[in-house]
């Protein structure tokens, strides 16, 4: 009996896979998922909204000397500004919601039943989500790859609220500190391009740790196409022996209780610092507000910064985002399918949402640990779409056992 089922089920799947991505049911239900997202989304957005200008409204609005009008439209046009980097987080788990919340009004006006009855298949029923997977996935991707970042460098250009305050590529205030290949750098930094470094101190250390050599200029620029960087205006120490001085007077150089030892002045000094430039003029900045030629570069560079794990996380991040609404539309309907055919039991509709919440944590705990080196940039960025089809496929099999009368 049970090999006879299975048998039939075969032939059924074979016989069904059959989309309708032009028809009145895809048309009804993919306008359902798309108006019921759009609000949970509005409604997600106007809460990000609120706690993102709350603590920053007064270095938005800068009352003084502007009308009310001019007040106002500076929050609008900083809002929009940050919908971007606001809306791309949570607008998966919008998906889930509004797919969930569709299906669970769907179910409850019976027609979920009329569909059944009428013969339609669960895979037939799957194309409103597969669409809906595929406009979400090209929104969520164009928003978080290139209106996020493109939307940041306004902000930092224009020095708009905290964030854009913070990463403005102007200031050189704060002294910085590099871990290199060959050792310790403390500098401000000159963004650029070209980025310059102004008051650098490079402590250079051997293979095991100790310190070699110390230079401190008042300003170094990279010699380009190379490693090599020129000090002008500084001073030496070096434990391999005293460089040639120019005879200007020697301060001395002194390291926790040991007598201070001379420094030797000099006009123009080249040292390696293996320092990506490209790196170095983004040095700060997250790795989600980087448009995709940087974020591209700085993943493929061999040597440069400390830890690449971070660009190519977000870099597998971002592609599998693509798929990743889908993969949370295609779940929330599947699991709508096997527990609210017939009724919305309570139960189920919290078990459900649960499920969701736990699919948007994980993709959240993914990209941790991918930047923090926990996981591979790859598993990183594919694992939670990969597992959702998984649980979809799983869904899908059950179902169709139910509808054929097989394990109860």
């Amino acid at each position: 009996m049970t090999e006879d089922a299975r048998s039939i089920l075969s032939r059924i799947d074979l016989r069904t896979i059959h989309l309708s991505p032009a028809g009145r049911h895809t048309r009804y239900m993919l306008a359902g998922y798309l108006r019921h997202v759009f609000m949970v989304t509005s409604v997600l957005l106007a809460i990000a909204l609120t706690i993102d200008l709350w603590p920053q409204l007064h270095l938005i609005t800068d009352s003084q000397g502007h009308s009310v009008p001019i007040a106002i439209w500076r929050v609008l046009r900083f809002s929009v500004l940050r919908t971007p980097n606001l809306v791309a987080p949570f607008l998966p788990f919008a998906t889930f919601l509004g797919v969930v919340w569709t299906e669970v009004a769907h179910t409850r006006a019976g027609e979920r039943m009329l569909v059944w009855n009428s013969g339609r298949s669960p895979i037939q029923c799957l194309t409103p989500a597969i669409l809906l997977g595929i406009i979400l996935g090209a929104v969520e991707f164009t928003m978080d790859a290139h209106l996020g970042p493109a939307a940041m460098a306004v902000q930092m250009q224009e020095r708009l609220g905290l964030d854009g305050q913070r990463l403005d590529r102007t200031r050189r205030e704060d002294s910085h500190w590099i871990t290199t290949s060959g050792g310790l750098l403390s500098t401000e930094i000159e963004y650029g391009p070209p980025p310059v470094l102004h008051h650098p101190t490079f402590y250079q250390l051997d293979a095991r740790g100790q310190l070699t050599e110390v230079n401190i200029a008042t300003v170094a620029r990279q010699l380009p196409g190379t490693n090599l960087w020129l000090m002008h205006d500084g001073r030496v120490w070096s434990s391999q022996g005293e460089p040639t001085t120019d005879g200007a007077a020697d301060p001395t150089l002194t390291l926790g209780n040991s007598p201070g030892e001379t420094m030797v002045s000099f006009a123009e000094r080249t040292v390696q610092l293996e320092i990506d430039p490209l790196w170095l003029s983004v040095f700060g900045m997250e790795p989600q507000y980087l448009s995709m030629p940087v974020l591209r570069a700085l993943a493929q560079l061999d040597s440069g910064p400390p830890s690449k794990g971070p660009y190519r996380t977000r870099l597998q991040v971002l592609y599998g985002e693509a798929l990743l609404p889908g993969a949370m539309a295609l779940l929330a309907a599947s699991l709508s399918f096997l527990l609210l055919a017939y009724s919305t039991r309570p139960r189920a509709v919290v078990g459900i949402l649960f499920t969701g919440y736990l699919a948007h944590f994980a993709t959240k705990a993914c990209l941790l640990m991918g930047q923090n080196g926990y996981m591979s940039p790859i598993m990183a960025g594919w694992l939670v779409p990969a597992a959702l089809f998984g649980v979809t496929l799983a869904a899908f099999r059950v179902i169709g056992l139910r509808r054929i009368g097989v394990g109860g």
